[in-house]
């Protein structure tokens, strides 16, 4: 083989190597040197900061005491408020202000200013008017400058013959917390002093520090080098004064070499790199021109785009990159397509079969052909599967298995489907529920059809799946627009499931049995309420008898929950007069019972809880009764009621001449005892004995009203409607 490709290769790159190597060395070394640059750089911004601190210690130390002094001290009360020069007290003003000096030796010098007779105490005493310092206080007097704050840098001389000095002042005013001042104290900090007290805090000849007031104005600086030329590694900024700070190296030579030094190999470093780059740019090209018009190639002819797929390390892996792209991308497109038909028909479907959007006839058969649907006949009818007991559903299987599971019931479908020579388009609706509009053949017997197949799918799913189904079935149709009827019918008999049973299919005949079927269930449930509230016996026969209401008529889900929820009111009204204990009773009922509506599943069921949980309040309610003496007295009233109903005489006072207690007692015993007053039970006694003659006699109204004790039709038949809702009349007919 010929070796004259290796030497070419050879010695192309072996200069791209030294290069790499010496570039590894220099940032080795490099490293190191960025390290101590960094450690300089934080020292500085360390002292920076103790700088700071320092100097807003000592002067918010003397500004404090400055206060303090201000607030308490007698000395300056009895200066400002003497009413004329008083030698004493002067001198008195003059001992505090050198106690300050004494302990603040950053102080350079202090006076005191009266406003009232302009006359100034301490450094450069005399009248305002010869004070050597009147231009600076000036403004402060006029009050155009508040008092209380550090001023710039500025030259301070108590006396003219005196060589001025650099000075930083606090002006404080007199009293403190009030309009009318009576005078001012001026201290003035020397710039020298708060220098030599900061100095030995770091190296003059290593570090500079610079402090410069808010105006810019230099208050320290000991570096030696012009501002533009210093290198700054630190900058701080007080939040006491607003004076900035700033620290590096103090001398601009050798140090500011040394501390730029990374910078500058870092940038000879890319410069190496950037010239190994050309070079190998350029070796590459002219060695692999052949390879390069080949890639030319692949790019010309369409076959991928330089900036899509894998291109490799070279042109090499650009070729491998192009076929390895072209397969992803076309495995890709294809199960991208996928997912987007399964939801688009999905969509479609809900669209169709809930009329949502107006589709016309040939677009719903252009649909069946878009979605490969091939109908087995033109008769169809839908199908709405729902499982039974979803909530257990849900706790009981994790989401994976759930989805699982869902799509072996979506088989089973099509499977049983198929095996009856029926076609199928089922989708999942909602979590619990799914549709399917099922296709038979034209020769069959679809109605035989709709049952069979939807009785192999709830037996099958009974005997391999630890849950059940139960389907509702639709009207045989033959069009789109009743393909909707057939899914509306389909899914309203779910709704009848909680009379007709779980796990079974339901069918459109069921119905019709109830449709005329007319029952008085509020009444059932008054009956049940007042039995309930009395602790009696029949309770459990007028439960009996509203389930046996409910399933007659085959009562929907919505309309099972209406009941319930009327006899929770009637419950709650016939015990919300009574006592506290009858009340707390039904408290721990009624939540029950509450919680009972949210969970039920069946008629069957309900009926169950409901028994369980009245069971257990009429005991508690027995117990509460058997514990009152008055329950023998009420007991034989009750009865004695029940007995004579029919007498028009009876009243409160004639029950209180037959048994000798006041009427207002046994109108409370009895309100206490019952949950109703002696006028609403009698009349509701009454009614049922009424309601019971129109229907097993056929006796003439006004003689039943004669025999429930009612001489006046008009008073029977106004008492009859407010407790039915109907005239005698029609209660009997409509009963019939």
């Amino acid at each position: 083989m010929n070796s004259n490709w290796f030497r070419k290769l050879l010695l192309s790159y072996l200069p791209v190597f030294f290069v790499v190597v010496t570039i590894l060395f220099v940032v080795f070394f490099q490293t190191l040197n960025e390290q101590n640059r960094k450690e300089a750089i934080k020292a500085n911004e360390f002292l920076a900061q103790q700088v700071v601190r320092f100097t807003d210690n000592s002067l918010k130390t003397l500004d404090y005491r400055i206060l303090r002094d201000t607030l308490s001290t007698a000395e300056l009360r009895k200066f400002f408020n003497a009413k004329s020069e008083d030698v004493y007290i002067n001198m008195q003003a003059n001992t505090l202000m050198d106690d300050w000096k004494l302990n603040y030796s950053i102080i350079d010098s202090a006076y005191l200013i009266r406003l009232k007779d302009d006359f100034v105490v301490g450094d450069g005493s005399g009248i305002t008017s010869d004070f050597v310092d009147k231009p600076f206080i000036e403004p402060y007097i006029e009050q155009k400058l508040p008092p209380g704050k550090w001023t710039g840098k500025r030259s301070y001389k108590p006396y003219k013959a005196e060589k001025a000095k650099d000075v930083i002042t606090l002006v404080q005013d007199y009293p403190h917390f009030t309009t009318e001042k009576k005078g001012y104290i001026v201290v003035n900090v020397s710039l020298s002093k708060l220098k030599a007290s900061v100095t030995p805090m770091y190296n003059p000849n290593l570090t500079f520090v610079r402090i410069s007031d808010k105006l810019g104005s230099s208050l320290m600086d000991d570096s030696t080098v012009s501002e533009g030329n210093r290198t700054v590694l630190s900058h701080y900024v007080s939040p006491y004064t607003g004076w900035e700070v700033e620290s590096g190296p103090a001398d601009s030579g050798l140090s500011r070499l040394v501390l730029n030094f990374y910078s500058i190999w870092v940038i000879i470093a890319i410069v190496a790199v950037l010239l190994g780059v050309i070079w190998v740019v350029h070796v590459t090209r002219r060695n692999y021109k052949p390879i390069s018009q080949l890639v030319s190639l692949i790019r010309t002819s369409a076959l991928i785009k330089p900036e899509d797929g894998k291109t490799g390390d070279n042109e090499f892996g650009f070729i491998r990159g192009a076929l390895e792209h072209l397969m992803e991308e076309t495995t890709k497109t294809r199960e991208q397509n996928k997912e987007t038909v399964i939801l688009k028909k999905k969509h479609r479907f809900n669209e169709a079969i809930e009329g949502r959007v107006p589709i016309r006839e040939t677009e719903w058969q252009a649909d069946l052909l878009t979605y490969h649907v091939n109908p087995a006949g033109s008769k169809a009818f839908v199908y709405v599967l729902e499982i039974d007991r979803y909530q257990q559903f849900i706790e009981t299987y994790h989401h994976q298995d759930q989805s699982i599971l869902k799509f072996v019931i979506t088989s089973v479908m099509q499977e049983m489907s198929a095996l009856s020579g029926a076609s199928v388009w089922a989708e999942w609706i909602v979590d619990s529920k799914l549709a399917a509009i099922v296709w038979v053949p034209d020769e069959a017997d679809a109605n035989a059809q709709s049952v069979h197949i939807g009785e192999q799918i709830v037996e099958w799913v009974r005997g391999n799946l630890s849950f059940t189904v139960t389907i509702g079935s639709g009207a045989i149709v033959s069009s789109l627009e009743g393909i909707r009827s057939s899914y509306e019918l389909a899914g309203n008999l779910l709704q009848y499931k909680a009379v007709l049973g779980t796990g079974r299919l339901l069918q459109p005949s069921e119905l019709d049995a109830s449709k005329f079927r007319v029952h008085d269930y509020f009444g059932t449930i008054h009956s049940l309420s007042q039995a309930i509230r009395l602790a009696e016996s029949g309770w459990k026969k007028h439960l009996d008898e509203l389930f046996d209401q409910i399933q007659d008529s085959i009562s929907s889900r919505k309309e099972i929950e209406s009941f319930l929820q009327f006899l929770h009111q009637q419950l709650s009204r016939v015990f919300v007069e009574l006592s506290k204990d009858y009340r707390n009773v039904w408290k721990d009922a009624g939540a029950e019972l509450v919680e009972l509506g949210r969970n039920w599943e069946t008629a069957a069921e309900l009926k169950q809880g409901c028994t369980q949980i009245f069971e257990a309040a009429t005991d508690r309610l027995q117990a509460l009764k058997d514990s009152q003496r008055t329950r023998a007295v009420i007991g034989d009233i009750r009865a004695y009621i029940e007995e004579h109903y029919a007498n028009p005489e009876l009243s409160l006072d004639h029950l209180s001449d037959k048994f000798n207690i006041h009427a207002k007692n046994i109108s409370k015993l009895f309100k206490e005892e019952s949950g109703g007053n002696f006028v609403d039970f009698l009349i509701g006694l009454r009614m049922d004995k009424a309601k019971q003659l129109l229907l097993s006699t056929d006796i003439s109204l006004q003689e039943i009203s004669v025999q429930v004790g009612y001489f006046n039709y008009n008073s029977f038949n106004r008492a009859f409607k407010n407790v039915a809702g109907f005239s005698p009349s029609d209660y009997r007919k409509q009963q019939k």
